[in-house]
């Protein structure tokens, strides 16, 4: 597993990297994202981890996949993605994390993320652009999860997909810790799509 400072090291020289290549200014970039220029001088000098946020909003403004970010550009890219590679991206003071394991670049970006949330402690998704969906597996412990005004409680076991151009929350029910695995899409055309021709996320009913 990438340490916190191979990670900003990473994500550092991969966001510069990216941003010389479309000759954009730090300026321009931090526009493009809606960044303060410090936030991206700090990233550029890996001064510091971005946020799951600031990283996907740069991620968008350079369009690239996160998975460009954050990779060690100094080495070729490769199929396989070793468990020893995944990029903790976010971890909170309770003990929950997310591991990005691997992902692909636009138009169509799908993501494949890791992540093990400690009982009472969650996470607040932001909308996703409309026409992107995300697949979560739960592979031990409760989640709960929150699309809109829509709760549910997954077990073991359980997978949903649901539309996630709305916020989302991911919580830990129970004693135990959850860990469930979840797979972002988004094609090349998200955002496109009128908000009419979206159905309300479709979730399983309780059990």
């Amino acid at each position: 597993m990438q340490s916190p400072e191979d990670v900003a090291t990473a994500v550092g020289r991969n966001v510069r990297a990216l941003r010389q290549q479309r000759r954009m200014t730090i300026d321009a970039l931090a526009a493009a994202a809606g960044v303060s220029r410090g936030t991206v001088i700090q990233i550029e000098t890996a001064r510091g981890n971005p946020s799951i946020a600031t990283l996907t909003a740069l991620a968008v403004a350079l369009r690239v996949g996160v998975a460009s970010l954050v990779e060690d550009a100094t080495e070729p890219r490769v199929i396989v993605r070793r468990g020893s590679e995944a990029a903790t991206l976010w971890s909170s003071a309770a003990g929950s994390s997310a591991l990005f394991r691997i992902g692909t670049d636009p138009p169509d970006v799908v993501e494949l993320w890791d992540w093990t949330l400690q009982p009472d402690d969650g996470f607040d998704g932001e909308a996703h652009p409309i026409g992107t969906q995300e697949v979560l597996s739960v592979l031990s412990g409760r989640l709960g999860l929150r699309v809109g005004t829509t709760e549910q409680a997954l077990d073991t076991g359980d997978t949903v997909l649901f539309q996630a151009h709305v916020p989302h929350r991911y919580s830990g029910i129970g004693d135990e810790p959850v860990r469930f695995v979840m797979v972002v899409l988004q094609p090349g055309d998200a955002g496109l799509v009128p908000p009419t021709s979206i159905a309300e996320a479709e979730l399983p009913g309780p059990s």
